[in-house]
């Protein structure tokens, strides 16, 4: 009975150890010489993790920012990712991500500037496995990701060419506790901050 428990804990241990590494907020900068920008993007936006607080095929949504030298912003969007061991969305030009927000009062819709599929083929123990991945660029207003950073609550549909996805994946997923915070810490210090 001891050792059950102690398995248990040491599974919901690591459980919350994965998804708060995955949400974990980050930015990452960089100075574009040739475009006279600064390019800012969050990572920790990882959307939904399952009742044990997993994330396995991670989906993320980061917001991504350019600056330019005088502090105006150039481009603001959001980067789209996804792992998914069955099917690729097929993310192109004109694929869609619309965000239900405060209980559907809201609605952001955005669409792909571009985007492209990926895969993986792994082979453990002599069984071959492929991962599928998405990704996709779609830009958003400064307003659009105002109403996203503060709402109270988000659901998700992204629509690619081949098929879509509704986030988080239900019935065993549920909205990761840092996503809007992480995509309200983004907002309140990479982009307001710039508006003129």
């Amino acid at each position: 009975m001891i050792l059950k428990v102690t398995a248990l804990a040491s599974v919901l241990l690591l459980a919350s150890c994965a998804s708060s590494v995955a949400g974990r907020y980050g930015v990452e900068q960089s100075l574009d010489a040739f475009n006279n920008t600064q390019d800012v993007s969050m990572s920790g936006g990882v959307i939904d993790a399952d009742y044990l607080g997993i994330v396995a095929n991670a989906a993320e949504f980061n917001p991504y920012v350019s600056r330019t030298s005088q502090g105006g912003i150039k481009a603001l969007g959001i980067a789209f990712t996804y792992e998914n061991p069955s099917k690729w969305l097929n993310i192109r030009k004109g694929s869609s991500i619309t965000f239900l927000l405060n209980g559907g009062g809201d609605r952001v819709v955005i669409k792909a500037l571009d985007g492209d599929i990926d895969h993986k083929v792994s082979m453990p123990q002599r069984t071959v496995y492929t991962t599928k991945y998405d990704y996709g660029v779609f830009p958003i207003s400064p307003q659009q990701l105002k109403k996203l950073a503060y709402a109270t609550d988000v659901q998700v549909r992204v629509v690619g060419v081949s098929s879509r996805e509704d986030f988080p994946r239900k019935p065993n997923n549920s909205l990761l506790s840092s996503f809007l915070p992480n995509v309200k810490k983004f907002y309140e210090t990479q982009v307001a901050p710039y508006l003129k």
